[in-house]
């Protein structure tokens, strides 16, 4: 009989990249024989839930989520910037009859894929200079994107640049064609927190960046506008 490993996390309270990092650790620090796992995470916003369960699955975990009550008087560590009035509870797997089955095995990545570039976009104008000038410009580079030999693999969307993402974005439905042509649009959930716009977005997922780091640094090419 197997052993089963058990690890819980309290990450309320933590900020980007945090509950990623931690999670991390925790799969890097997880036993090589360890068969079946089982690892609960505590989490205090709805972006860090996401994040976590992203990565976790992107690791062959399998991942549920719970929600409850923020109990403030179980828990002092926490940002207001970064808390939600929930916690989030993910209990991710691994080893367990649960899991989906593997009979179809992933395609390897051809060269086309191997080879696609990053776009990193952190203002919602491009270049700089006259401010209408480069809205003009960002609009002209994003709609002539599709009409490229490859689409980028990934599109970074931070600081200034996430205001592109937003549901009254003039840009919005060009990004949305970008997603649906195959592009992963990925947004930082810090600056949608700073700009006050997570209720906003409108393309792509909640990003954080441990992720985008990951990404630019594991890229063979990273066009910055």
């Amino acid at each position: 009989m197997s052993n089963i490993t058990i690890i819980e996390l309290d990450l309320r309270g933590k900020a980007c990249p945090g509950p990623v990092v931690e999670t991390r650790k925790a799969f890097l620090n997880l036993d090589k024989e360890a068969q079946e796992v089982i690892l609960t995470v505590k989490l205090d916003n709805q972006a860090a839930c996401a994040n976590v369960a992203r990565f976790a699955e992107s690791q062959n975990f399998m991942v549920s989520q719970e929600e409850e009550e923020y109990d403030y008087n179980d828990h002092d560590n926490y940002d207001d910037n970064y808390r939600d009035e929930k916690t989030f509870i993910l209990t991710i797997t691994r080893g367990f009859n649960c899991e989906l089955p593997t009979s179809e095995s992933p395609k390897s990545p051809g060269p086309e894929t191997l080879n696609r570039y990053i776009v990193y976009i952190d203002s919602s104008n491009m270049g700089s200079g006259d401010e209408k000038l480069g809205r003009i410009l960002m609009k002209a580079f994003l709609k002539t994107l599709p009409e490229l030999e490859s689409l980028p693999k990934s599109i970074i969307f931070l600081n200034d640049g996430v205001f592109l993402t937003t549901t009254d974005s003039p840009e919005i439905e060009t990004i949305k064609a970008l997603e649906t042509s195959g592009c992963t649009i990925l947004v930082c959930g810090t600056c949608l927190d700073f700009y006050n716009l997570k209720d906003k977005l409108g393309v792509g997922q909640i990003s954080n960046m441990f992720e985008i780091a990951s990404l630019m640094t594991g890229s063979d090419k990273v066009v910055r506008t």
